[in-house]
């Protein structure tokens, strides 16, 4: 009977760190196309705070019902707040501190809803249920857009409303998770099916460096898993032979990240290196160039004969005009810091490098690495999972006020795959 109990409770907890998480990925991703926050608030931007605001609390009341205690350690909180609070001293030096200040405080509030689940779940379970939070809305989203018809030959999200790369960079991460366990437990309705419908919808929608990352990640999984299931092992094998005919004998690859773009679009990422040579050409003598001007910098001014302003499609140049030099600097020592971490940790490598390799080469083409977006809630929850500082949640809660419980050490909870 007890051994039934607690397998009810974990069950139970676990499906809460599911839908908290879900409200959290449902508060982050776009609910319109071709919208920019600069400001002010309407009903859209009012909705998304009630749903963080729920978010948050319903993650505390996650932490008092499980009575279980962890702590979560002070590195990658502190690298957070100094790009954030950079960002900020650069929106008040360019005189836009409303905008900034309003995503600031949303990144704030993600932060401590992803603080409160890690302390109150094993790391297995977080990262689990954040995958497929991620999964279920691009699953959502790319069904109700595909009802709705494609966007130039292109899967945009219907319901919530997104476009084609952001919907993609939803679908590739859970189909990274799906391929770690295929690799260690073999093909199963479930996992298949999954794992099918996260590629299908990277492929539909077009996105060629997600589908690259997602290829890669997977293929990473498999060299990083420390056991392949035999399904798994003859299923690689009888692919290696399709792939060689593909790349060797047609120009199917080549169709697909060309995608009928001519050689100047092509070697101008689709004009992305536009607003990446305006902005690394704001005057080092200038307070923007080390500090930035705020989180709300989403655009920057081109000269260009066919538009005055250009998006900044990518994190690391959306960084380096939003929080300068130093932020860009502090980022780089999160990155390096969790990429090593990631790398000393046997059991968690088959799943976390692939995650991160993802979101590197994806940080260089698309926005959100430190934003109000999944890409950033991924990261976060990464990062905070492998730091060492982080203990996990073991015994729970003592009776007494005044007696401490001590958590599991961090190895004891780190058996991911």
């Amino acid at each position: 009977m007890a051994g039934t109990r607690q397998g009810r409770t974990e069950r139970r907890d676990q499906l809460l760190v599911f839908l908290i998480l879900l409200l959290v990925v449902i508060s982050v991703v776009p609910w319109r196309r071709g919208t920019i926050y600069s400001g002010g608030a309407d009903p859209v931007v009012v909705a998304k705070a009630i749903v963080g605001i729920i978010a948050f609390c319903c993650a505390f009341a996650l932490h008092w019902v499980t009575k279980r205690t962890g702590s979560v350690g002070v590195r990658t909180l502190s690298l957070l707040a100094g790009i954030v609070l950079i960002s900020a001293m650069g929106a008040l030096a360019a005189g836009d501190a409303t905008a900034a200040l309003v995503l600031s405080v949303r990144i704030v509030l993600i932060a401590a809803t992803v603080v409160i689940v890690v302390k109150s779940a094993p790391p297995l379970v977080v990262l689990n249920a954040l995958l497929a939070a991620l999964g279920v809305i691009a699953l959502v989203s790319g069904a109700t857009g595909a009802l709705q018809g494609l966007t130039g030959g292109r899967l945009s999200g219907g319901i919530p409303e997104m476009a084609p790369n952001v919907l993609a960079g939803l679908a590739a991460p859970p189909a990274i998770g799906l391929a770690a366990d295929i690799a260690r437990r073999g093909f199963h309705l479930l996992n298949t099916a999954a794992i099918i419908a996260m590629l299908a919808i990277v492929f539909a929608t077009q996105s060629r460096t997600t589908l690259l990352v997602a290829v890669i990640g997977i293929v990473l999984t498999l060299f990083l898993s420390r056991r392949i299931a035999r399904s798994t092992a003859i299923v690689t094998i009888a692919t290696v032979p399709v792939l060689y005919v593909l790349l060797t004998f047609t120009d199917t690859v080549v169709q697909i990240f060309a995608r009928g773009q001519g050689l100047d679009q092509l070697t101008t990422l689709s004009s992305r290196t536009v607003a990446w040579d305006a902005v690394l050409a704001t005057p080092v003598d200038s307070w923007a160039k080390w500090i930035g001007i705020g989180l709300a910098a989403k655009t920057v001014p081109v000269q260009q004969p066919w538009r005055i302003e250009q998006v900044l499609d990518s994190s690391w140049v959306s960084v380096i005009a939003q929080a300068g030099v130093i932020g860009t600097v502090l980022l780089v020592i999160w990155i390096v810091v969790t990429s090593v971490e990631s790398l000393r940790r046997p059991g968690m490598r088959a799943v976390m490098i692939p995650l991160l390799v993802m979101l590197l080469i994806r940080s260089f083409t698309e926005s959100g690495l430190i934003d109000s977006s999944a890409t950033f809630l991924l990261f976060l929850t990464i990062s905070l999972i492998l730091e060492p500082g982080t203990m996990f949640p073991g015994r729970p809660k003592p009776e007494h006020p005044y007696q401490l419980a001590a958590p599991l050490p961090i190895e004891a909870q780190r058996t991911l795959v």
